[in-house]
């Protein structure tokens, strides 16, 4: 029993909780598809299976007969699709429970859910700014079946009603719509899937598959403030949030010169250096890539930079100071794109996680057989992530008016409403960063079957 809930009992306060389940079907590829064991081709979504199995992202020839090594990744975020995002954020690429019409590619990482349940009446009864569901209020007369259904006026005079008073009560008072998040607990059963008897898999290698689980949570950046004299608006200051495609890992061991970029030569090798005639550019000069070839040694002017990466990208040796004083950025390094580093599946599977840009919850390996049965052909991962904190919600939403004309077409822009509707703001607004459950499995398809759920309660 945790400390907050003997204080409750001392004080014979009772307060409601419920468990919200996370997903335990996920978007798959077709069965064609999912066998894949190589990256010439992204497997496309099928549909939903109670299962969630990875995909291959990195391989490569590691000796005679064409004998290979590759990495598969099967990731889940916690929660649900927070919406297109154009720009490079601290999330991997999660796939939607919704399949497009036109198909997607899979990408073997998806959205866990877990964070909320707009469909719980026992979460929407919790919920201070909520109207009770008639089923769960003591004050609630179920009719004879002859009449309507009744639920008394004051059923909510808890809460403001307007927009106006909801924003004065949250201002006073930013958690008085709030609910306290205990933990998210996962289960996953994992199981090696490849056929090792077929042709073209390595059966030495691929024996025991060495998975490693990495549970992740992006760091969020301190945010500093000052004020503007002149129009007293708050100035902000903050940097840029951690990029999955190219801040994941950092490893002093790797450099430019060496496995990350092929077109960035050691000094050591470098042509020119020393003598160069006006024609000819100096070693250290970036050229365009048409150029590389002409001269081999003059893209080794970062060739000893040691630099983050990703699982597929590698970020840029030379990055941008943003230098706009309008910016809440200023000061601070630009997020770059980045470019395909070279990497091999080993070089990922024994990367270091850059702690300054994600805190790791979890680390550790362990080994999967599925060439035999018995206690090495399964693994069951228990995943814990606390909060123990009280998350914020912003109460309930507007009612909104689209004027229309005579045939119901709207004529204007939509527009909110003084009046508050039923239904609420169900995004966590002091949830600062989202859990990742990340498997990095060596030589071995994987197959995850998932349950857990959120514990939350009242406040």
């Amino acid at each position: 029993m945790s400390f907050r809930s003997k204080v409750l009992d001392a004080l014979d306060i009772k307060k409601d909780h419920v468990r919200v389940p996370v997903y335990q079907t996920f978007l798959n590829p077709s069965e064609t598809s999912a066998a894949q064991t190589t990256t010439g081709d992204d497997p496309t979504a099928a549909g939903l299976k109670p299962y969630a199995v990875s995909r291959c992202i990195n391989d490569q020839v590691i000796g005679p007969q064409n004998r290979k090594e590759r990495l598969e990744v099967l990731g889940f975020v916690v929660g649900d699709d927070p919406g297109s995002n154009t720009l490079r954020g601290p999330l991997p690429d999660a796939m939607n429970r919704v399949l497009p019409s036109g198909g997607t590619p899979y990408s073997g990482i998806h959205y866990l859910g877990g964070v909320y349940d707009s469909t719980n009446r026992k979460l929407m009864k919790m919920r201070k700014s909520a109207i009770t569901p008639p089923e769960l209020d003591t004050l609630y007369a179920p009719g004879n079946g002859t009449t309507a259904t009744v639920v008394n006026d004051h059923t909510h005079s808890d809460w403001p009603s307007t927009a106006t008073e909801q924003a004065i009560l949250l201002n006073d008072s930013p958690a008085a719509d709030a609910l306290y998040y205990h933990k998210t607990q996962i289960r996953f059963l994992l199981t090696g899937i490849d056929d090792v008897s077929a042709a073209g898999l390595d059966q030495a290698s691929n024996h025991r598959g060495t998975v490693r689980m990495l549970v992740l949570r992006p760091r969020v950046p301190a945010v500093r403030t000052r004020i503007d004299g002149t129009t007293g608006d708050f100035k902000l200051n903050y940097d840029y949030l951690p990029d999955w495609h190219t801040e994941l890992f950092y490893d002093r061991s790797k450099q430019l010169g060496g496995k990350l970029d092929p077109d960035s030569y050691p000094h050591t090798s470098q042509t020119g250096h020393s003598t160069h005639s006006a024609t000819t550019p100096a070693a250290n000069t970036t050229l365009a890539p048409q150029h590389v070839a002409q001269y081999p040694g003059a893209n080794s002017l970062y060739s000893s930079a040691i630099v983050t990466y990703g699982l597929t990208k590698a970020a840029n040796p030379d990055p941008e100071v943003e230098f706009d004083t309008t910016s809440p950025h200023y000061g601070h390094m630009k997020v770059t794109v980045g470019k395909d580093h070279q990497l091999t599946p080993t070089d990922l599977l024994m990367s270091k996680v850059n702690r300054q840009k994600y805190a790791v919850l979890h680390d550790q390996v362990f080994t999967l057989d599925s060439l035999h049965h018995g206690a090495a052909a399964q693994h069951i991962a228990q995943v814990t992530i606390p909060y123990n904190k009280k998350v914020k919600f912003s109460g309930r939403r507007p009612m909104e008016s689209t004027p229309v004309d005579e045939n119901g077409v709207a004529t204007g822009a939509t527009t909110a409403m003084e009046q508050l509707s039923t239904h609420t703001f169900d995004t966590p607004m002091n949830m600062a960063s989202r859990p990742i459950i990340l498997f990095l499995s060596y030589n071995q398809k994987i197959s995850a079957s998932v349950e857990g759920w959120t514990a939350i309660s009242e406040c």
